[in-house]
């Protein structure tokens, strides 16, 4: 299996979309890809969608790929996150603000008596 990840098609983490920038947004030829600050702003983590063949390949031992565009400039080291948290969960909200030195606040959301908080895999 060859197949290209692609961006989550939503906000990176629900109730900071005011804190995104989306990059491609009127490029044709890219994907739009929403982004969040990280590292106190020095960059921007985004979400990514994978569809239930490609779990399914990493499941089995798939690799993951990352292609880093530098515009012959210097590149970071860069790092993949893996969070099976849905993102709209307290508990999310508070790894994601660990691991990301994000400056902007990260807010509890109060839930309704009936939201499960279930994952369903996406």
């Amino acid at each position: 299996m060859f197949d290209f990840i692609s961006p989550h098609d939503g906000p990176v983490v629900v109730g900071l979309e005011e804190f995104e920038t989306t990059y491609a947004k009127n490029q044709p030829q890219y994907r739009p890809l929403r982004t969040l600050p990280g590292r106190n702003g020095d960059s921007a983590i985004s979400r990514f969608h994978l569809t239930d063949a490609q779990r399914k390949a990493i499941a089995e031992g798939a690799d993951i790929y990352l292609e880093l565009l530098h515009f012959r400039g210097p590149l970071a080291p860069s790092l993949m996150m893996v969070m099976s948290e849905p993102a709209d969960t307290d508990s999310f909200r508070a790894w994601w603000r660990a691991q990301t030195s994000g400056p902007y606040p990260v807010k509890t959301i109060a839930k309704s008596e009936n939201t499960t908080g279930s994952h369903d895999g996406r």
